[in-house]
């Protein structure tokens, strides 16, 4: 679909990269492909920002007329919230937004695409309901984690943190399952499998079936799935992981690391070592990457609606502000 279908004029919108995903391996040039390929008039920029300069960088983003959007990254994903007047209720749920999109009113509408890639990920490996989880880490990807598990119908959540103040966060942010939350201190889980390896704990243990669809109960005791939303695995963490003992990944079915490094993980290292299903973070990272391109298309081709329409009534959206924090 082109600017011409439309009789759109060939101006060159602009979406921006603001933040540090990945440092500088991010594919900035694969967004920018993807936009050639489909002949539209977009242009994907990297736009570093240190973070004294956020706001005069941002506020002067916004007032560019070829302004389409932006795609926002760590660490600004809970600070831009405050340059939206629309925002998502996925968004406004987890308190983050990673894409920004300027309607043809004006208005600068945040979205969150994490939480529909994490829950697309595990869906796509045939799991259509995740009952009991842990998750290693307590910050912004654990609140990712959480919201899609929800949506996946989690039952049972297991949260480990290293921040005090972490637990008390997310049941505030969480109320509708915070009875369901339970918390422990990372450093425990790292201290017991250090131990575990050391002392042969699961050496004997046998490889654990995965169980065919909603089966019931075989008498296992296992966890539906593990959650790595820590950024170990990457730099300048490369080689480790929490979990140092190999065969304890057996009490898991499924394993997902959400550290979006282009090579495997420690992490996935040993699931692949013991024969545990496992995703990689990367790729949760291209999906919401590829669902953030998709509103920006979408973006265009409203204007494009619109040019060719002028006459058209355009309905006022409802303005949606983050709550206070």
């Amino acid at each position: 679909m082109s600017a011409s279908t439309y009789n759109l004029p060939r101006v060159q919108f602009k979406v921006y990269l603001i933040g540090h995903p990945l440092g500088a391996s991010w594919p900035v040039e694969s967004h920018g492909a993807a936009f050639d390929d489909i002949g539209l008039p977009i242009a994907f920029e990297r736009c570093d920002v240190p973070p004294v300069n956020f706001h005069r960088v941002m506020t002067a983003l916004l007032r560019e007329q070829t302004f389409l959007g932006a795609k926002i990254a760590a660490p600004y994903k809970q600070t831009t919230l405050a340059y939206c007047q629309e925002v998502s209720p996925v968004a406004q749920g987890i308190g983050a937004v990673n894409t920004l999109v300027r309607r043809p009113s004006g208005l600068v509408h945040g979205h969150n695409t994490d939480v529909a890639a994490f829950v697309r990920c595990i869906q796509t490996e045939g799991v259509k309901r995740v009952r009991t989880a842990l998750i290693l880490g307590a910050g912004g990807a654990a609140r990712v984690a959480l919201a899609g598990l929800r949506e996946l119908g989690c039952a049972r959540y297991l949260v480990g943190y290293r921040q005090p103040r972490r637990p008390a966060e997310l049941s505030s942010q969480f109320k509708g399952i915070r009875r369901q939350m339970g918390y422990f201190p990372l450093q425990e889980l790292a201290d017991f499998s250090n131990w575990a390896q050391e002392a042969g704990l699961f050496e004997d243990a046998r490889p654990i079936p995965l169980p065919p669809g909603d089966a019931q109960d075989d008498g296992i005791k296992r966890w539906n799935l593990l959650v790595n939303a820590t950024p170990v695995g990457l730099p300048p963490d490369i080689g480790e992981s929490i979990v140092t003992c190999p065969r304890f990944l057996r009490c898991f079915e499924r394993v997902i690391d959400l550290a979006p490094s282009p090579e495997p993980t420690r992490l996935i290292e040993l699931c692949i070592e013991t024969g545990v299903p496992v995703l990689p973070g990367k790729r949760v990272f291209d999906l919401q990457a590829e669902f953030s391109r998709e509103l920006w298309i979408k973006e265009y081709e409203r204007r494009a609606g619109l040019a060719a329409a002028p006459t058209a009534a355009v309905k006022r959206q409802p303005v949606i502000k983050p709550r206070p924090r």
